[in-house]
Formats: structure tokens, sequence, C-alpha cells
């Protein structure tokens, strides 16, 4: 039976906390982040690897025999470790689930926080540092904010951090006021058949 994929999530999360505290303690926060990244990038751009670290029928002990001979001096020791770690559990295949929670854990650290900006259009430099200074008023901490340009949003602005959404998009607002007209429609109607 295949695994939810927040069990998924919350399994990476565990090996990347572990890491990256190693990680810290050895003074290797950014170069560990670039060999998962690296790692990463290589498991999508190579469909045989991304195989061959997910594949059931791939035997761990020669999985194990495999990634030490492709990756020793290649990788830190922390990396490499935490792929024998896995594979042992027969989790490799969270690669870049491992990755992604990993790069969370530095930007908690560094009080940092993703941001998602979407626009119709193109936002100019002073309006880039105004989203960046709300995102940071609203957070308290420092935004690592994703501009994006989507036509569709109208106009306005949708400003996604972390669970919560600020969506003051021009579509929203019509969604809204549709929604209401038809609610003040239908009531109108069921006042004049009960007259």
């Amino acid at each position: 039976m295949a695994e939810s994929i927040d069990k998924l999530e919350d399994l990476a999360e565990v090996y990347a906390t572990a890491l990256f505290e190693l990680a810290q303690k050895a003074g290797l926060v950014e170069q560990v982040r670039g060999e998962l990244e690296e790692l990463v990038r290589l498991e999508k751009s190579e469909p045989d690897f991304a195989a061959f670290l997910s594949s059931s029928a791939v035997d761990d002990d020669r999985r194990a025999a495999s990634l030490d001979k492709m990756f020793r001096d290649r990788l830190s020791d922390l990396v490499l470790n935490t792929l024998q770690v896995m594979n042992q559990h027969g989790r490799c295949g969270l690669l870049s689930v491992l990755c992604r929670q990993y790069v969370l854990r530095q930007e908690e650290a560094a009080n940092q926080i993703e941001a998602l900006a979407v626009s119709a259009v193109e936002l100019d430099e002073s309006q880039r540092k105004a989203v960046e200074a709300l995102a940071a008023r609203l957070t308290d901490k420092e935004p690592l904010v994703e501009f994006a340009v989507d036509p569709s949003v109208l106009g306005g602005l949708v400003l996604q951090i972390g669970d919560w959404r600020y969506d003051n998009s021009l579509r929203t607002r019509l969604k809204v006021a549709h929604g209401q007209l038809r609610e003040r429609g239908d009531r109108g109607l069921e006042v004049g058949v009960a007259s």
C-alpha cells in the first residue's frame, strides 16, 4: 500500500532535521544544501538515476555499494551517510522531499520565510519592495519573495506566505461581488414568491 504524501513528508522531515543539525555543527550548511540540490537536479534530469533510487527491484545492499562507488569523495560524508541510512530504510526515493525539508530548516534557522506574490502584470522595483515590506511586517521574518505574473489575476495581488493567503486580486473581488449579487437576487425572488 502506498504511503500518503503527508507521511512521506514527515519521514523526510526527520531525516532533514537530523542532517541540518549535523551540518550546522560541522559548519557545512551551505555545502550540504548545494549537494542535495545537485542530487535532485541529477534525479530530475536522469530517469535511470531516479529509478535506481526508488526501485524496489534494486537490492538495498547493491544500492548501498553503488551509492558509495558513485559518490564517495564527491559528496560530504554527511550527505552520503544520510543517503545510506535512507537506503537501509527503503527511503532513497524521498531525495527531493528531503532537500525541500532541509531548505525549510535552513530558512527557519535564518529567520526567513518563503512567500509567493502573484500579480497580473510585472511589478516594478518599488512595488516589489512594498510587497516585501508587507510580508516582513506580517511575519516578523525576512521574506524570500518569489514574484510571478498570472494575467488571470486581472489586477491586484495574491500573496501566499506558508499556509496564509492574502487575495486582493480583481478576479477574487469580482467573484465575491457576483456571489453577493446572486444571493441578493435569490433573496429577492424568495420575497416575491412569499408575497
